[in-house]
């Protein structure tokens, strides 16, 4: 009965980690086909400083990321109408991977910009309040994301999620993941 039952475990692992490979495969393969790439050259990156992070103010509402194992991998800082997102100091999230450039900004923060953006030009929607962010980087290594002017619950809410999403992806693809 021993040798049967570390057989299955066995054949079970086997196919687990196969099907993990499919499925890492199958995620790849949805990301280049789904997400447009866009450019933002290294100038427009490092020349936007986020002003409220220098604040001694403390945030008004802060939310952790958690990976699926349970790992803390970064914070969400609510103040105002901005919204910080900052890894955890000892994960490296490099700026150009695809979770962060095709899918959080191509998808999530620049249609929300360009919306925002039609609003001013309407007369919907004040100058000042539309919605901008800045990526603080060093050496190519995300420091904080900061999103000024988000808007309502609602963005907030498909904000947070994308802030989770793009942070699990990102941990998932990263070396400290592939060594556990």
């Amino acid at each position: 009965m021993k040798a049967y039952v570390e057989k299955r475990v066995s054949e079970l692992n086997q196919e687990s980690a196969t099907l993990s490979s499919f499925l890492e495969v199958i995620d790849d393969l949805l990301a280049e086909r789904s997400f447009r790439r866009i450019d933002i050259s290294k100038g427009q990156v490092e020349s936007v400083t986020p002003q409220h992070l220098n604040r001694e103010k403390a945030p008004t509402h802060e939310t952790t990321i958690l990976a699926a194992e349970g790992v803390q991998l970064g914070e969400i800082h609510i103040e105002d109408d901005n919204v910080t997102v900052i890894p955890r100091e000892d994960i490296k999230f490099d700026v150009n991977s695809p979770p962060l450039r095709a899918f959080l900004l191509a998808r999530v923060l620049e249609p929300m910009s360009a919306k925002d953006a039609e609003l001013v030009r309407e007369g919907r929607l004040q100058q000042g309040k539309a919605l901008t962010y800045a990526i603080d980087q060093d050496k190519g290594i995300l420091r904080s994301l900061v999103v000024h002017n988000f808007g309502d619950e609602k963005r907030l809410s498909e904000l947070r999620n994308a802030f989770r999403w793009t942070f699990r992806r990102m941990y998932e693809k990263s070396a400290e993941y592939q060594g556990r």
